[in-house]
């Protein structure tokens, strides 16, 4: 994530930029971040399927303005969680 510094008022260039959470900004995680559709067409299910995903709260969202967004590391976890181990053969 490139996020440019900018001075506070009255203070310098070389103070740090603190978002919300107090960490400086070169610490924040990179989000790849994916829309419904996309998600749809990554797990190969339909919108509706995905929205239902999220409105159980089975897939965590992201909230951005008015829109719904996804992690893709949030989704890649859904699938391994979804995972159902073969039963082996003695």
């Amino acid at each position: 994530m490139n996020v440019k510094l900018r001075p506070a008022v009255g203070g310098s260039t070389s103070d740090p930029v603190l978002p919300f959470d107090n960490r400086p900004v070169g610490s924040l995680q990179a989000f790849e971040i994916l829309t419904i559709s996309e998600v749809a067409e990554f797990l190969k299910i339909s919108v509706s399927g995905v929205r239902r995903l999220q409105q159980q709260r089975q897939l965590p969202f992201i909230k951005v303005g008015g829109s719904v967004r996804f992690d893709a590391g949030d989704v890649t976890e859904y699938l391994e969680r979804q995972r159902v181990e073969s039963i082996s053969a003695k």
